[in-house]
């Protein structure tokens, strides 16, 4: 296996002040209702989504609750999906809450796995088709809705020589785990983008202030990984990252209402 550094020039992710437009599709955002499913990654995009709905006056009413039924609507749904490490359950929680809702609302929903969910171990093929089920039962059971499907997040990782080192040691390295994520973010991407709405959080972590992404190459795979300036532990998002993706989430949110 031959690893390189990557810096491949992309259109910009940085956060410059939204223009008028963003703003206003954001806000047709607050009169659709929207069920996010997650856990503490997720929790920093909805930090990021909070601080742009107070900074830019989006009208969104941000709730985390499991019933649905219990609140009024519309509304910016968000819970914490099923436990971390345990992909399958968080497809359950996510039908749950779904079926807890009071009536059909034409909701926009999106469920994110955590990078916890995917190491080297990790059978990527099994774990995406279990999504697929749960994408298939959604629609069955609940075709009012419209999935918006979602990459999983990234981390950094350890220099090449560390890696290799760890890997004499017999020890497993972060990169091997990142190899793991850009498998199924591969196979999310194949399968739904240009075709069915997409939140790339992957793709949107690892850019870089300049527009460059951070990531390595191996045996010709690039491999993204989340940019040092996005983090403040290298798996989570610093108040930079949670703006940036916030700001995404919101991009494909109104852009799912328009289609």
């Amino acid at each position: 296996m031959i690893a390189a550094s990557l810096s491949v020039p992309l259109s910009r992710i940085d956060a410059p002040e939204p223009q008028s437009r963003h703003v206003e599709n954001w806000r047709a955002v607050a009169r659709r209702a929207v069920y996010f499913g997650h856990q503490s990654v997720g929790a920093d995009i909805v930090d990021g989504i909070e601080h742009l709905n107070k900074e830019l006056a989006l009208g969104l009413r941000i709730v985390q609750t499991y019933e649905p039924s219990a609140i009024a609507h519309p509304a910016f749904v968000h819970f914490l999906a099923g436990v971390n490490q345990h992909p399958l359950s968080k497809n359950v929680a996510m039908l749950n809450v779904l079926a807890a809702r009071p009536r059909a609302d034409s909701a926009i929903v999106l469920l994110k796995y955590c990078y916890v969910d995917i190491d080297r171990d990790t059978d990527v093929q099994a774990l995406f088709a279990s999504y697929r089920t749960a994408v298939s039962q959604i629609r069955s059971r609940f075709p009012d809705v419209t999935i918006v499907h979602t990459t999983v997040p990234v981390t950094t990782v350890e220099s090449v020589l560390k890696g290799q080192v760890k890997r004499l040691l017999g020890r497993g390295s972060v990169r091997q785990d990142a190899i793991a994520r850009g498998r199924y973010n591969a196979l999310v991407r194949a399968a739904f983008a240009g075709r069915e709405p997409l939140f790339d959080i992957a793709r949107v972590e690892a850019t870089r202030s300049d527009g460059s992404r951070a990531g390595f190459v191996i045996n010709g795979q690039t491999i993204e990984t989340l940019a040092p300036e996005n983090t403040r532990d290298g798996g989570h998002l610093n108040t930079r990252g949670q703006r940036i993706v916030a700001s995404e989430l919101l991009n494909v949110l109104a852009g799912a209402i328009r289609d």
